[in-house]
Formats: C-alpha cells, structure tokens, sequence
C-alpha cells in the first residue's frame, strides 16, 4: 500500500457517524474492504429503532482471516485510534454484522469475535454457512459436482475445478450467528435489505440516509457473480436483478461502499451500467446458440463467452453461464433440445438451443 490513507479512509454519514472503510488483501491479489461504523446517529428521532444504549461500535465484514488479512485487519482498526485519533478499542466491537457467507467477507469472524467479545449478525438464509461450514461446504460442492456434470464438464476435471475455487472442507472455522437478520429490520440508524443473488442471505445496510454498505451486491468495475439456484437456492438471475432494483429506488444521492474496488459515487448511473451489462449477457449467449448448427451445453457456451478460464475462474464462468441459462429457459427463450435422452438416462448433460 502507498499510504496510509489507502488502508483506512474516513467517511461521515448526514447524522453525524463515522464510517471507516480498511483495507487488507483478503484473496491475494484481489484486495477486499471492511468498515467500522463508530457513534451514534445526532438525530436519534428519525423514527428508526435505537436498541443498543452503549452504542457500541460496529464492524461489518472482516475478511478471510487468512494469509495476513487477520493482521491487515487488526492494523486498519488501530490506526483509527491512532491516525484519526479516535477513542476507541478493539473490545469496543459489540457487533460483526457479515454482508454475506463468503469466506472473503466473513471467513475471520471465529478470531475476531474471540478478540473482542463481539455478537455475530447475518441473514437468516447465510447463517448456517457460518455455524455448520463442513456441512455447507459438502452440501454445496455436491450440486456444484451435479452442476458441472449437467453442463458437459468432464468427469475428471470437475473435483479439480470445485478444489481450485476453495469451497472445501475445513477451511471455514465456524462460529455462532447472535442474530438472524430479516430484510426492512431497523436498528440504531441502519436499515437491513435483503438482496439476495450473489449469495441467498446478501444484506446491505443503509446508514442514516447517506451511505449504503453494498457487500457484493454492486460493484464499482466488477458485474457481480450470481449463480443458478440449482447450485446455491435463492440466488439466480431473477433474485439478482429484483435485489437491484430494491436499491435502485434508494440510490439517488447516496454514496456506495462496496466491499471491494472504488467507492460509487454515482449509484444510480452505475447501476445503470450493470442492468445494461447483464442484458448485453443475456443477448451475447442467445447470439452464440444462434450462430451454432449444433445444440450446446453451457461448458461450450461459457468457452465462447469468456476466452480465457483457469483455477477457480472456471467454475465462476460456468455459473454464470448457467445463471443465465436456467432464467432464458424459464422465460421461454432457450429449451432443451435432448430431452428425450436426458429423460431416458442416455446422456446426463443438458443441450439448449433457442426457441424459434
């Protein structure tokens, strides 16, 4: 890092809260981002629920706990104390609250809340990843195995893709889930929406009418992954493209705070661009079985769609690949055109063409 200032930054909300946003390297190189929201709203009367009298501070996200993240983390939060001269501790940590179950957003939450006594908060749809990891994970890489094998992946090649994307048992250290938060749930100046699509229990948290944490739900550079629901249950295209326009309505004037690259500080221009992206998708996979004589399993498709797949990008190509596929089936755009011998047992991989 070239400064200080690219480790911690400094926002402050239209009531008066201070909100940190630190830095560490939670998947080398991809760097990721938590933030520490510290006071209380000036104008407790804003109709919302105030049910912490301490007003203890809040972190949300804390990165994987691995590989340094741990240290990057815990360095961020002293030199708020110590940079911004804040008078604050790490024990002052009442609540995690982790935008969503992916170990590069809450994968350090056992560490942390050894460290400071902190409760544990996420949706209600994430939190048995957090406090049954092993079983999720082997539930999980079971229809990511049933996945690739519907979309024409090799039977050899598909342990090592679900191994390189790092879903694997053991990694997660578990760690109980205080709170199971719903969407429209209020509290000390923060709204929780629930935006499922790049994860079933996806929050984002809006913070005294100005900021809005935005997890993986927007990115600045990125189009956030989704997945089928055949792999991940509430999730999929449709999910995604409902959760946008839940934080659509509130975007105009408000300053997005992603959980990795740039601050948005035009939300509803960049959402623009990711429904427009998203569409752009949509049509380049319809042109691509539209130029083909042959119907095509989503592994061809994603070999025309993205050029260049390797480690863990390789599954996240498919997904995506087939996200959109199971939404073009749904709205009758693409069909199945072996389902005959699907049925019948005689091949086990799904080949779509479009609908005339």
């Amino acid at each position: 890092m070239s400064s200080l200032t690219e480790h911690v930054a400094r926002f402050e909300t239209d009531a008066g809260r201070r909100i940190y946003r630190i830095r560490c390297d939670i998947l080398r190189p991809l760097p990721g981002y938590s933030y520490l929201l510290l006071g209380k709203p000036d104008n407790p009367s804003n109709g919302r629920e105030h049910d912490f009298a301490d007003h203890s501070a809040i972190l949300v996200d804390c990165g994987t706990g691995e590989n340094g993240c741990d240290r990057e983390l815990l360095s961020g939060l002293d030199l708020v104390r110590t940079m911004y001269k804040e008078d604050f501790q790490l024990t002052d940590i009442g609540r995690l609250i982790i935008t969503h179950a992916h170990i590069d957003h809450g994968g350090g939450g056992k560490q942390l809340l050894e460290l400071t006594g902190a409760e544990a908060w996420c949706h209600k749809y994430d939190s048995s990843v957090f406090e049954r990891y092993d079983e999720r994970a082997a539930v999980g890489n079971r229809r990511f195995g049933e996945f690739l094998q519907h979309a024409g992946v090799e039977s050899g090649y598909r342990r090592e893709i679900i191994e390189a994307f790092g879903f694997i048992r053991g990694r997660g250290k578990p760690y109980p889930i205080s709170r199971r938060l719903e969407d429209g749930e209020q509290f000390d100046g923060i709204t929780i929406y629930h935006t499922p699509g790049h994860s079933s229990g996806h929050v984002c948290l809006f913070v005294d009418s100005s900021h809005i944490i935005l997890g993986d739900h927007i990115l600045s550079r990125t189009i956030t992954q989704i997945w089928p629901e055949q792999v991940v249950p509430h999730t999929g295209y449709i999910h995604y493209r409902d959760s946008v326009g839940k934080i659509e309505k509130l975007a105009e004037g408000k300053i997005g705070l992603p959980g990795h690259e740039q601050v948005i500080l035009d939300l509803p221009m960049r959402i623009h661009f990711v429904r427009k992206s998203h569409q752009r998708r949509m049509e380049r996979i319809l042109d691509i079985l539209q130029n083909n004589r042959e119907p095509m399993s989503i592994a061809q498709i994603a070999k025309k769609m993205y050029l260049s797949q390797s480690g863990h990008w390789t599954l996240l190509s498919l997904t995506d690949v087939g996200a959109r596929i199971e939404y073009l089936e749904q709205t009758g755009l693409v069909s199945v055109a072996n389902f005959d011998d699907v049925e019948l047992g005689k091949s086990d991989i799904f080949l779509y063409t479009n609908v005339s």
